[in-house]
């Protein structure tokens, strides 16, 4: 792993075999899964998928690449190439179709390297030395596999997840933008450090793991050991045996898949808490020390690792370097002449005076006795860029330095995110992550892992996760069972009593909710008061929460059509927001909305306009103008609107929410299919029929699904479309 270069021999492994017993499907597993950083095609017309030999070569390629495509045409396998968005390509290919296929794919970012294999290397030689990522011409699988297994490393190396921040000067729109992926895997991390993990989170990985390599023999000998032997050795001596531990981490911690990193959520802590004890045994080392890393980056996090010179640097998984210069000038010059890629010496100044991110030394820890000494760092380690200049040999040489953690820029990263977000528990703060980013299929896959392998003593963590999966589901549209979490919630944070209050006050605003999305306004009432008595009679209880309950009561009467009540509800969350956030905050954002809303049931149309715009105005500062926390405030404005009947500007806010919305296919199918019956709404009162005839078409189409299709708002749209087909027929 990472930049060591020695080997040693494998211990013999057990084969545990498979066990079918009582398995729960907690993980989504599908054949085209792909759980490695990189993936592999094999291109030969004369391919004869029956033949001895050609099970021979493809259970020799699946030791190195779990994912092997098979192709017996050119253009099918281009095709295939061409929608690969997350892993590194490898293609082996037959010498006749590789003439023929190279020239088309040569270009493709995400393709990595290609292999001639063919009976005749000196045959094709001569056209193959004008690509330079044709690496091997060869006519034995073996050797071909070797050279996979250095370039998968190398691959391994590259994908290492990364965020860039801006040295200053920067709005909140562009902070929000670049710290989202910094922050979803900052708040994993949090979750899972968090959590008590039972003796069955090993069998779920296992299981999900022997489904995902189920026909890679050498990785499935590799998993029953780990399932039987895991407490046996440590947990840096795993991962850094480079099997599916190491492959599987890195690569959902890159490419955010939250079931995965959630089944290996045991693993990361065991890890953090391995390196963090290694350190704590040196924390009087006090001299700044340099670490280096060699690697290839992709030319665009170059291009903006360059122009940030002053700015942070996170790696957001943990982090191999070497003591040795010249072991890590080795990787670097690796990607000396591969196209796409920029080959880089990072030079990391450590001062451990200054940070506690923890760091080991590997020595005696890897399962690989190196020779030379590697520094393993626990997730998001933070430097700043202090240099990159163009070294020699083509190689590009970075200077990191690790930052104080008083850094204020640091400082401000986190907080201006955990702000927006909200300062709850960090299982309630994913969860509003993932729903700000549409991603609750996501969550609730998370969600699910977490009730599967938390310690079931760890009760108050249980029935937050309870809290926050309900909140999930219900944003899905899925009642029944949002409601049945919920429930389930409140009977543990009742019996916990006072150490779970502010939890239950929680899941009683969730509760809330739910019952105001019923029509059910006096349980809707009654939920969000009985979460106001909590908060105010508790001195934990945080201003910003006591407001966000105001806005709740706000709702339910605004609901009842008792606007001056809820005007005056909105008010009190008005003045604790406006004393305790800056004025550009998506909360005031969001009571700005509210209140604006109010106004207008009122007959002050103007105020509330204005009150609108402002709601829109914040928010256009705070992220991209597609994100998905605009539809709320569009769709407010374009209501607000069509109760005037001003219906051009009306349509045009309906429009540019459903702009957004179509982009985020895992969000609630009704939220958009509203939108689309207002769009109808309008074209039909402007007499543009066919417009409106196309808008509820799409209404109806997005609701008629069987789970949804009995839904009051999707009869409403089914009626709707009828009624428009029939005034056409």
């Amino acid at each position: 792993m990472g930049n060591s270069t020695n080997k040693k021999e494998k211990p013999a492994s057990s084969g545990v075999p498979r066990n079918y017993e009582n398995k729960k499907n907690v993980l989504k597993y599908s054949e085209k899964r792909i759980v490695q950083n990189f993936t592999l095609f094999w291109l030969d017309e004369a391919i004869d998928i029956s033949s001895t030999d050609c099970q021979y070569t493809l259970g020799e390629l699946r030791k190195v690449v779990n994912s092997v495509t098979i192709c017996t045409e050119a253009q099918v396998c281009q095709n295939f190439i061409e929608k690969v968005r997350d892993e590194q390509i490898f293609v082996i290919v037959s010498g006749t179709l590789g003439h023929k296929i190279v020239p088309l794919v040569h270009q493709y970012v995400r393709l990595d390297s290609i292999y001639i294999f063919c009976g005749e290397p000196l045959k094709h030689k001569e056209w193959a030395q004008k690509w330079p990522k044709i690496k091997l011409i060869e006519s034995q699988i073996e050797r071909i596999c070797e050279a996979l297994v250095k370039e998968a490393a190398q691959c391994e190396q590259d994908l290492t997840p990364t965020s860039v921040f801006p040295s200053s000067n920067y709005g909140n729109q562009e902070l929000n933008q670049i710290s989202r992926s910094f922050m979803y895997s900052q708040l994993l991390k949090e979750i899972l450090l968090e959590m008590n993990y039972g003796e069955q989170s090993i069998k779920v990985l296992a299981e999900f793991c022997r489904e995902s390599f189920s026909k890679n023999e050498e990785q499935l000998r590799f998993i029953g050991e780990f399932e039987q032997d895991y407490r046996k050795y440590t947990p840096i001596w795993w991962y850094t045996r480079e099997g599916f531990t190491y492959q599987m981490l890195n690569r959902s911690l890159r490419t955010n898949e939250i079931d995965i990193i959630g089944a290996m959520g045991f693993f990361l802590k065991d890890i953090h808490h391995q390196i963090k004890d290694e350190y704590l045994k040196r924390i009087n080392r006090k001299a700044l020390f340099i670490v280096y890393r060699g690697q290839g980056l992709m030319n665009d996090e170059f291009n903006n690792m360059r122009s940030n010179i002053g700015g942070l640097f996170s790696f957001n998984s943990f982090l191999s370097t070497s003591v040795d210069r010249n072991v890590a000038m080795i990787f670097a010059k690796k990607r000396a002449n591969q196209p796409n890629k920029i080959p880089i010496l990072f030079e990391l100044q450590v001062d451990p005076t200054l940070t506690t991110t923890p760091f080991a030394s590997l020595n005696s820890l890897s399962y690989y006795q190196h020779k030379e000494e590697e520094i393993l760092f626990s997730m998001h380690t933070i430097f700043r860029i202090m240099a990159v200049k163009d070294g020699n040999e083509g190689i590009w040489e970075v200077t990191l330095k690790s930052v104080n953690d008083s850094d204020q820029q640091a400082i401000e990263l986190i907080e201006t995110t955990r702000r927006n977000i909200g300062e709850t528990s960090a299982v309630e703060r994913l969860g509003r992550l993932m729903d700000s980013i549409g991603q609750c299929n996501k969550a609730e896959a998370f969600y699910d892992l977490l009730i599967e392998t938390l310690s079931k003593n760890d009760e108050k963590l249980l029935a937050c996760v309870y809290s926050q999966l309900g909140y999930i589901k219900f944003k899905q549209d899925k009642l029944s069972e949002a409601k049945s979490l919920y429930d389930q919630a409140l009977l543990i944070q009742k019996k916990l009593g006072s150490s779970a209050e502010l939890d239950l006050a929680n899941t009683y605003k969730l509760l809330g909710h739910w019952y105001a999305s019923d029509k059910d306004s006096s349980n809707a009432l009654a939920c969000h008061e009985r979460a106001l008595a909590i908060q105010e009679n508790n001195p934990d209880s945080k201003h910003h929460d006591l407001a966000s309950t105001y806005e709740n009561i706000g709702l339910v009467c605004y609901q009842q059509n008792d606007f001056t009540l809820a005007l005056s509800r909105y008010e009190k969350a008005y003045k604790i927001y406006q004393n305790t956030l800056p004025e550009n905050h998506s909360r005031l954002s969001s009571v700005y909305k509210d209140i604006g809303l109010c106004q207008i049931s009122l007959g002050k149309r103007e105020d509330g306009l204005e009150n609108l715009h402002k709601a829109l105005k914040i928010q256009e500062t705070l992220v991209p103008v597609d994100d998905l926390s605009m539809v709320s405030v569009c769709v407010a404005i374009g209501k607000a609107y069509l109760e005037m009947q001003d219906h051009s500007p009306a349509y045009k806010y309906f429009e540019q929410a459903s702009h957004i919305e179509e982009k985020y296919p895992d969000s609630n199918p009704l939220k958009l299919a509203l939108i689309y019956h207002n769009m109808s709404t309008i074209s039909n009162e402007l007499g543009r029929y066919d417009e409106a005839m196309k808008c509820a078409r799409l209404a109806f189409d997005l609701t008629r699904k069987p789970d949804i299709s009995n839904h009051p708002d999707a009869i409403l749209f089914k009626n709707n479309y009828e009624k428009l087909r029939q005034q056409q027929s």
